[in-house]
This record gives structure tokens, sequence and C-alpha cells, in this order.
């Protein structure tokens, strides 16, 4: 029998850098859990997650919101194509590559920011110099979005906004949704009606007409709240307020969203270092809790 209190060796808190500046901070777990623990974590999955503050008395009033993806209908029908279209443009390069020398860490990502100015955050380490403390950015090899390659060549990944170079997944999707009324045209006269003493044309035109457009917008859907809001955590030193954590959330594709300034941590020497402190939940997938979010890739 399975021992179930087994230890499984991971490192499930991540610190991020926190950047200053306007705008919204981007942080990824798949990539801060793949950079600390060497091993891949895949964007497809569903993280359980806790944003915390920390501060030190020096470190002054601080406050983040903090956002997720929605995780609406079609965000998950969108990913799922998105990553569908992917792998079948690359089908005959298989047959030409074989699975034996396919990339090892190759893996379907799309760009999680909602704007093309939100910055991606940085997993760190903090580490020792001197006397102090200083945060050093976690070494990531290669950590891509996903690119796929048009006909004539031309390069484009997948994304939740669209420019040149990135499809927009979500309006992507829509495109398979569009469909046309049915029927389209609808008729009030039925075959010999003046001897039907019964019938009448509201009824001929009612039975087409009612339920001949689907029950939602058949033309377009791309809602602008692809984000909502978890909560604010923030430290006030100067009336004592404060709320620490978020508690533990789901964040579809592993993706966090702050806004706001950073933590601060008081170093040895004294100086303050900037970051966002995330915990995952340990559990079965590699030692977290991560679920799939859709479909189910190679592990």
């Amino acid at each position: 029998m399975a021992n179930k209190n087994k230890h499984y060796p991971v490192q499930n808190e991540i610190l991020f850098s926190s950047p200053l500046g306007s705008g919204l901070k981007v942080l990824r777990i798949d990539q801060g859990l793949s950079g600390l623990n060497r091993r891949l974590y895949r964007q497809n999955r569903v993280y359980r997650v806790k944003v915390d503050m920390v501060g030190s008395p020096n470190s002054g009033p601080n406050r983040v919101d903090v956002f997720r993806l929605r995780d609406t209908f079609m965000l998950q029908r969108g990913y799922e194509l998105a990553m569908q279209e992917w792998n079948k443009s690359f089908e005959e390069a298989e047959e030409v590559v074989k699975d034996s020398v396919k990339a090892r860490w190759r893996d379907f990502r799309i760009d999680v920011r909602p704007h093309a100015g939100d910055t991606i955050t940085a997993p760190i380490n903090l580490r020792s110099s001197g006397v102090g403390v200083s945060a050093v950015n976690v070494t990531i090899d290669e950590f891509n979005n996903s690119i796929a390659y048009t006909p004539a060549g031309a390069s484009r990944d997948f994304g939740l906004k669209s420019d040149a170079n990135t499809f927009d997944i979500i309006s992507e999707y829509n495109k398979v949704g569009k469909v046309q009324p049915s029927p389209s045209v609808a008729t009030t006269t039925a075959a010999y009606g003046e001897l039907q003493t019964d019938l009448n044309d509201s009824q001929v035109l009612t039975l087409q007409a009612d339920g001949n457009l689907p029950p939602y917008d058949a033309d377009d859907h791309h809602p602008l709240d692809v984000l909502e809001y978890v909560g604010s955590i923030y430290l006030n030193t100067t009336d004592g307020l404060s709320k620490l954590s978020t508690g533990f959330f789901d964040a579809p594709l592993g993706a966090i969203y702050c806004f706001g300034q950073g933590n601060s941590c008081l170093g040895i020497d004294g100086g303050e270092t900037n970051f966002f402190r995330v915990e995952v939940q340990k559990g079965d997938y590699k030692g977290v809790r991560a679920h799939d979010y859709v479909g189910v890739m190679d592990e």
C-alpha cells in the first residue's frame, strides 16, 4: 500500500520580481515552478494558488489587487482549438522528424498578457550577497510561446490579444461558432391552407420563427473582461491595517495578474527587495495541485 504521507520534493513557494511602474504584472506559475524545480510544468493546467503580502516595518504602505483569468466557455474552447490547430500544423513535419528526435520539453503555450504593455515578471531567488540578501532571477533556458507557420512561412503565436503576429484565440474560436438563421426565411402560408379550417397563418410563422436563432450571440463574442477580480492584499504600517493573503484560489493556465506596488522585504543589510510571493498548494501533479484545463497532452 502506498504511503500517502510520503514527502514529494518540490519547491511550491515562488517569488516573482516586482518591477516599478504602472500596468498589470503577469505572474506565470508554470514558468516559476519549471525554473525552480528543474522540470516541465505545463501551462494547460488550473493551478491552486494564493498570493501573500510580505512587508517590513520600513516598507511603508503596500497594496496589490489580484486578478485571474475568467474561466469562460469561450476561453476554454478557444484555448482547446488553438492547441489543436498548433498540433495539426506540424503533422507533416512530425512525419519527417519522428517522435524519437522531437524536442523533449515541447509544450503548448499562449501569451497570457491581455495588453501589449503588461509586464511578465521573472521568478527570483533570494541569495546572500555579502552581509545582505539580494534577488537573483531564476535562470530559464527556454520558455517561449508556441509558434505556428502560415503556408507562406510567416510565424504567428497565440494569445489573448491580436496583432500582426498573434492569433487572438477567442476571436479565432468565434469564427467557428458563427451560424446562420435556420430556417433563414420563414413563410406564413401552408399548402392548401384554405382547406384547413383550424389552421392559423400565425401558427405556421411561429413554428418556423420561434427558435430559428441560437440562444446566444451568433455573430460575435469577445468579452473585454477576460480577467476577474480575486481580492486585494495590503499592509499599512501607519494605521496597522492589513490583509496578508488572498487565500487559495484556482488560476487557469497558471496566470496571476497583479496591479499595484509589490511586496517589500527587509534584507539583513537594511536594503529592501520588492517581490510578489505565491504559494502553490501541494498536490499530485508533480508535487502541486493542478488539474487539466482542456484535453490531455503528453506528460
